[in-house]
């Protein structure tokens, strides 16, 4: 997969963010998914990889593409996740990515530890 993740759409996404009025990765709008994506990434929470992995079925194309960089920045894996592929294609990967986290793979919360 050609990762490209320039910081130009991260700043895109920055911006559009600071309109919101809350972080949320359940909010129907989704400047608040992209707002709560920008702040794990730049927190490092890996607490949050579980609800990005939901989003990579997200119908937003942004929200897809942030959740994956975040997702790889955070594990260094993308099991062939492709945010522009085909919905087939994408899902198949998404479940490789619940599978993995299903299987207890995914990085150990550090603030869990306390």
């Amino acid at each position: 997969m050609l990762r490209i993740m320039p910081i130009a759409i991260f700043t895109l996404f920055g911006v559009a963010c600071s309109l919101s009025v809350r972080p949320d990765f359940n909010s129907q709008l989704p400047q608040d998914r992209l707002a709560a994506i920008r702040e794990t990434r730049q927190t490092g929470n890996v607490s949050a990889v579980g609800p990005l992995i939901e989003l990579l079925s997200s119908d937003d194309p942004l929200v897809r593409l942030a959740s994956i960089d975040t997702l790889h920045d955070l594990t260094g894996e993308d099991f062939g996740y492709d945010p522009s592929a085909p919905r087939m294609e994408r899902e198949r990967a998404a479940s490789r990515w619940a599978q993995w986290y299903m299987a207890g793979q995914a990085p150990p919360d550090p603030e869990a530890e306390r």
